[in-house]
């Protein structure tokens, strides 16, 4: 993000860019503190939002990822090192 700032990209784009670029993150958090708030008791750090809040927030950056790998794979992009781990 901070590599963006330097380049000629318009003020306005890159910052309506990021912002879509960090929302699915950012309501995962909030997802995962709004479930931390409703705990009463100890059995309720089991409750079913508060464990798919942690999963979400698990899988989330494997999840972007593999995106990532799969955008490089497509476009050409990927590293030696990158195509010789996607292979097996």
């Amino acid at each position: 993000n901070l590599v963006m700032g330097l380049t000629t990209m318009e003020l306005l784009t890159f910052y309506w860019v990021s912002q879509i670029g960090m929302l699915p993150g950012t309501m995962a958090y909030v997802n995962a503190g709004k479930e931390l708030g409703q705990i009463e008791s100890l059995s309720g750090i089991l409750s079913p939002g508060l464990i798919i809040s942690f999963v979400i927030l698990g899988l989330f950056p494997i999840t972007v990822k593999k995106l990532l790998t799969i955008y490089k794979k497509k476009t050409g992009r990927l590293l030696p090192e990158e195509k010789e781990s996607s292979n097996g």
